[in-house]
């Protein structure tokens, strides 16, 4: 029963998550439209363009401040990340607005989303040329409806000349351009930062370093009553509202599956330019546009996923391929965590033996005949829940860790500093996180700040108001991270072994914040 109510839940959640991303998509249809009225009142697309993205700017740096305000914090410290998410707010996200605007200036919103979505032949062009391969067949399929669709649009059917701007059809291959540079610049920051908050980023500098060229405050605006209400729109239901809903789709129904869903954003943006503002639709545009979502059917197909008796070989040479659509999916939910199974016993253990090399390369003594944690003990942590794996967006087990809520006597010994929490209270205040280790090929990926996100969630539907840990002195790189995601060391502390031999330990915890 509980199995069946389990699967009842889930089609709930997945048919949730449907329905988000269709609504996003549709959103992000809509802002297209948006964008073509507030043009239609007067308003130039840098102007949309300066004011959009510091509004929503405001907006997802205000989010991520109330999540989880170290982040905001600690990024600034983080030299190389900011210079990366510069490069992306120029060259990704104000190209790829600027150059959209402009296309549907010179043509309409159904014809610049629709042409825009080009970019992704230009990222799959880009992941055959990293893999140095050929495309596959349903990629060249794509790659030819994608040159067809472009045909259709801008003839009209007669070959013999362009039905549209040249300047249209120009915007509309560079915002194709700017997208492959919005969907591939920021993999990496995404991984180590999380999307909220590298957007946010992005959308502040991006806005800023517009607003110093192209100056809108000197721009004569008049944001009579239709104009407020579509600026409004592109803000909160265009950007904010289609991203949050985007989000949830990710969550509910994944990552794939969501931004498949997302094909909804040109035929949104086409029909709301039709029966909206009354923009002329021809048959020629329809087909195009229906040459081109088949497209991103095509390009956008993921290839199944590695069986679990596969993953301990799975980590090849193209780890750092990309998926072949990372535009708004691009990494969220590339990482997963669920509680490990029977199955995975195997690669978890292969995976703390990884943990065990690296302790000796930091010149750890851990000073055991057997290994730790057995195998007995391990597969009692398996059944009851408390082991969990990472798999990354093919399916591949990167990374372990565990997460315990059972009293940890040695967390009864004296220690050299002060707990955050009480260690006597009842019920148990903390949860403690252990036996973190994470593959080789997948380190500095932004895997070991996911783990500890996830051990918090955990914590907190465990009831629980703090985790605990503690790290080999010697374990530099760990204490690192831990202090990053906001965990204070507590002092100096000394575990005994069933043979009575003291292990030095440094104690660290973090009290959990609760959500909005």
């Amino acid at each position: 029963m509980a199995e069946a109510v389990a699967a009842t839940g889930g089609r709930r959640h997945v048919a949730r998550g449907v329905a988000c991303a269709l609504a996003g998509g549709i959103c992000w249809g809509f802002s297209g439209t948006c964008a073509q009225l507030l043009m239609e009142y007067g308003a130039p697309a840098t102007w949309i363009t300066c004011v959009r993205m510091l509004i929503a700017a405001a907006f997802f740096l205000t989010i991520t401040a109330m999540r989880n305000w170290r982040d905001l914090v600690a990024v600034f410290r983080d030299w190389r990340s900011l210079a990366e998410i510069a490069a992306f707010a120029v060259f990704g996200v104000v190209l790829t607005q600027i150059s959209y605007l402009y296309a549907i200036e010179y043509t309409s919103a159904g014809v610049g989303t629709t042409l825009e979505q080009v970019g992704l032949v230009f990222i799959m062009l880009y992941v055959c040329l990293r893999k140095r391969r050929f495309p596959k067949l349903r990629e060249a399929g794509g790659l030819l409806l994608a040159l067809g669709g472009m045909l259709v649009i801008a003839t009209q059917g007669d070959f013999g000349g362009l039905a549209i701007p040249v300047e249209g059809l120009a915007w509309g291959l560079l915002s194709a351009v700017a997208l492959s540079f919005y969907t591939l610049m920021p993999v990496r920051v995404l991984k180590k930062w999380g999307a909220m908050l590298v957007t946010g980023l992005a959308m502040l500098f991006g806005g800023s370093a517009a607003s110093a060229v192209f100056q809108p405050w000197t721009v004569p605006v008049q944001l009579s009553g239709g104009a407020l209400a579509a600026l409004v729109a592109i803000v909160l239901v265009g950007t904010l509202g289609a991203y949050m809903l985007y989000l949830q789709g990710v969550a509910d129904a994944g990552p794939v599956k969501a931004s498949l869903l997302c094909c909804v954003e040109p035929v949104s943006a086409t029909l709301l330019a039709l029966f909206w503002l009354h923009t002329p639709v021809s048959a020629w545009d329809m087909l195009g546009c229906a040459m081109i979502v088949v497209m991103i059917f095509l390009v956008t197909e993921r290839e199944p996923k590695a069986a679990p008796g596969d993953a301990a070989g799975a980590l090849a040479a193209d780890f750092d391929d990309p998926p072949l659509f990372a535009g708004r999916a691009s990494v969220l939910g590339y990482y997963s965590a669920r509680p490990a199974a029977r199955e995975d016993f195997d690669r978890v253990a292969a995976l703390l033996d990884v943990g065990h090399e690296t302790f000796a390369e930091l010149g750890i003594d851990e000073g055991r005949s057997k290994k730790y944690p057995s195998a007995r003990r391990l597969m009692h942590s398996i059944k009851n829940g408390t082991t969990h794996v990472i798999e990354d967006g093919n399916g591949r087990v990167i990374a372990v860790f565990a997460v315990s809520f059972s009293p940890d006597k040695n967390y009864d010994n004296e220690l050299d500093g002060a707990w955050l929490t009480d260690t006597k209270a009842s019920p148990q205040p903390y949860a403690e996180l252990h036996w973190v280790s994470v593959d080789r090929h997948a380190r500095r990926r932004g895997v070991g700040m996911f783990i500890l996100d996830k051990a918090d969630q955990i914590a907190r539907a465990g009831g629980r108001s703090s985790v605990r840990a503690d790290v080999y002195p010697q374990n530099l790189p760990m204490q690192k991270l831990l202090e990053k995601h906001g965990y204070e060391r507590c002092g100096a502390m000394v575990i005994r072994d069933v043979f009575g031999r003291e292990k030095h330990r440094v104690a660290y915890e973090r009290v959990l914040r609760s959500q909005l």
